[in-house]
């Protein structure tokens, strides 16, 4: 971290830290990546996935098994084609809705009934129809905000544009433009003194500050796409903070002026998703990325709290519920619940499920990660980690393992041998492999796709669909390459 900053009006110095979060439940259904998730007032939750579906999930019983009590109570299919990637659940008039946005160009908006969650059915009851259906934009609808009276969604899309949608007449009333790429991000303002104003964050790096249609004030500070946009202290009526969050691995804390006022480091790859969580609950940031890490920031301070695992490759999507829990959707087809209450902490079955995920997750980057980590004695597990995932080297049985540390459990994880710790003799030195020069930077690969000509670069810690996905949005093209790039990418780095 660069700097601090207090977040708060008057930070307490005296006042403690709340909870770590621990494993809650984990929920199964989605058959591909998990893209978007929303909470309501009652902390249920919504997701949506690249398997073209949309669900709800409300907790239901006691805490036992794998769902902690949750139960998938409605099933959206065959309303979107292609992926469905973002959601917005908001009240109008007492009237619950669901809004979801597709790789199809389409944004459509479910009355919400919430006493079919009572039916006592095992299966999903079958997907309320859309009651309306939002049509303006001319690639994926990426991301979607609505204004807490529900009477403004925002939605970003691929086609570089922003819009800003009536629920009085449901339809467009805004087109936001100026963007260089797409738009990755929306927000809409509702702090006082900002009236019909929204930010927008871009692939071109920059961040927006839209009055009406007009664009008022450009944010110039990341080195890269800028993918999430939260409130800070959400719960301020005055407030003008946000913070963003980016491909260059920062979050920048905003004041609606323009001003940054501070720099958040800790990533080591991008940042997907950022949220706000309630102040009630504990308060601060939460962000996670392609790392597979989310991370907690103190609201007072600025530092980093808490490091969470995540048994994924990717974190697309974070949100934080009214009851304070935490829940992500990832690349392993799964929605993860995190808590800080212990009334709502995962069983022993669950948790140990969990770490042996985490294991085979991370154990892979153990052999070259681990290597500059000093060998210590085995009387170093008897002390707790400095931090979730806090990882050590012990040596055990005449070899060398990695153990890390869980705050789930509160113990220690054998990973597994570490085939290359200092100890070991090291191989003749190989030199890297060569990388090959893209746009001013070093990748693993380069393929040619007939395609404007252009080359989608990829490094082999990046997962696909990102470079995909990353790929299509450069160059605007239409949201049905990706799949083709994608399984193009597949094929030629076997």
């Amino acid at each position: 971290m660069t700097q601090h900053v207090d977040f708060s009006a008057e930070a307490d110095p005296s006042s403690s830290k709340p909870p770590l979060y621990r494993l809650s439940a984990l929920l199964e259904g989605h058959t591909d990546d998990v893209r978007s998730l929303c909470g309501t007032a009652a902390s249920e939750l919504f997701s949506t996935s690249r398997d073209g579906t949309a669900r709800k999930w409300v907790r239901k019983g006691p805490r036992e098994g794998q769902t902690g009590g949750w139960k998938q109570t409605e099933l959206w299919e065959g309303q979107h084609q292609g992926f469905v990637n973002s959601c917005a659940w908001f009240t109008l008039e007492g009237q619950q809705y669901l809004a979801t946005g597709g790789q199809d160009t389409i944004i459509q908006i479910y009355p919400l009934d919430p006493s079919r969650d009572s039916d006592p059915s095992p299966e999903p009851l079958a997907e309320s129809s859309p009651a309306h259906t939002l049509l303006g934009h001319m690639h994926n609808v990426c991301c979607l905000h609505t204004s807490s009276d529900g009477r403004r969604i925002v939605s970003g899309s691929w086609d570089c544009t922003a819009r800003v949608w009536e629920t009085s007449t449901w339809s467009s009333r805004l087109v936001l433009a100026d963007h260089g790429a797409a738009v990755w991000d929306v927000l809409a303002i509702d702090s006082k003194g900002y009236n019909d104003t929204c930010l927008t964050a871009c692939a071109d790096g920059l961040i927006r500050l839209f009055e009406g249609a007009r664009c008022k004030t450009l944010f110039k500070g990341h080195q890269g796409p800028v993918r999430a946009l939260a409130k800070v202290l959400p719960d301020d009526p005055d407030g003008n903070l946000f913070a963003s969050a980016s491909n260059d691995e920062t979050i920048r804390i905003w004041n609606l002026d323009g001003d940054v006022l501070t720099s958040l480091e800790g990533h080591s790859s991008f940042i997907y998703a950022l949220i706000s969580i309630p102040t009630a609950s504990g308060g601060g940031l939460a962000s996670s990325g392609e790392d597979g890490i989310i991370k907690i920031w103190n609201d007072e301070d600025g530092e980093e709290d808490q490091e969470i695992l995540v048994p994924a490759l990717s974190v697309w999507t974070l949100t934080s519920l009214a009851n304070g829990d935490l829940a992500c959707g990832c690349s392993d087809n799964l929605v993860w619940v995190f808590t800080r209450d212990e009334a709502r902490a995962a069983d022993a079955v669950t948790t140990a499920d969990y770490e042996a995920r985490l294991a085979k997750r991370v154990k892979p980057s153990t052999t070259s990660s681990s290597a500059s980590l000093p060998i210590a004695d085995a009387e170093v597990l008897e002390a707790p980690g400095a931090k979730d995932g806090d990882l050590k080297l012990v040596a055990k049985d005449g070899s060398t393992h990695a153990f890390q540390w869980s705050t789930a459990s509160l113990s220690w994880t054998d990973l597994g041998e570490v085939v290359d710790a200092p100890s070991a003799t090291p191989a003749q030195d190989q030199p890297p492999p060569a990388k090959t020069m893209h746009e001013g930077q070093a990748y693993d690969l380069v393929f040619s796709i007939d395609v404007k000509d252009d080359e989608p670069p990829s490094n082999c810690l990046s997962t696909t669909a990102t470079v995909a996905e990353r790929f299509v949005a450069q160059h605007s093209l239409p949201a049905s390459y990706q799949e083709q790039i994608e399984e193009f990418i597949r094929f030629n780095s076997q």
